[in-house]
């Protein structure tokens, strides 16, 4: 009995919780249930909200690196034409590149990204439907050595005549695949990433493809 009375005293507490929860939601409007399921995303994958990799130079973005000045040639090599050309019918709508460029400890990443679809006014590309080529420079040889290379692949395989060493793979993601060179030389990396949406057909030929997008450092 003893056991009994306390999961009656256990129980009651965490009942009166919830019911109150209940009737503060209620109160205030009924905002929609923690446990509701999300709708999925569109399968055209529009475009995402701006990020602060956009923001004002001098600003700190949410990990800690410092948001650097935009290079106005920067997204022009390569340019839309050429990787119009390079990559086919899936750059068919290809975009201006959209630039963020991050410096911290002497390292600054420079990232442009292609959006393989029109984006609306004020919203930046959706990188799972995009071409994103980053170039990140070190101080020197000696600090890129020790980064461990490749990063972010799946299953990555060696790749001969694309700079000092080089890695292509297949990322698949619950939501996209993403075809990925990554390229070191000096103290130089470049990454190239052409992602598309899940149910979109494979890319053709996409490890030749990314790497004659491959520029010299």
């Amino acid at each position: 009995m003893k056991s009994s009375g306390r999961s009656v005293r256990t129980w009651a507490v965490p009942l009166s919780v919830a019911l109150a929860g209940l009737l503060l939601t209620a109160c205030q409007g009924g905002s929609e249930p923690s446990g509701s399921v999300a709708s999925p995303a569109p399968a055209s994958a529009l475009a995402s909200p701006k990020t602060d990799a956009t923001a004002s130079p001098g600003t700190t973005a949410m990990d800690g690196r410092i948001i650097g000045t935009p290079d106005a040639q920067a997204c022009k090599v390569p340019g839309t034409d050429e990787i119009r050309q390079k990559l086919g019918a899936i750059a068919a709508q290809i975009q201006p590149g959209v630039q963020s460029v991050t410096e911290t400890q002497g390292v600054k990443e420079t990232s442009c990204t292609f959006s393989l679809v029109g984006v609306p006014n004020g919203q930046d590309p959706d990188p799972g439907n995009a071409l994103t080529i980053s170039t990140t420079v070190y101080p020197d040889t000696a600090a890129l050595g020790k980064v461990e290379l490749p990063r972010l692949m799946m299953s990555p395989k060696s790749v001969e005549g694309a700079g000092e060493r080089a890695w292509y793979a297949r990322n698949q993601l619950s939501s996209s695949t993403e075809y990925v060179l990554e390229s070191a030389s000096k103290n130089v990396i470049t990454r190239i990433t052409l992602a598309v949406p899940v149910q979109a057909p494979p890319v053709e030929q996409s490890q030749d493809k990314l790497t004659s997008l491959l520029q010299a450092p």
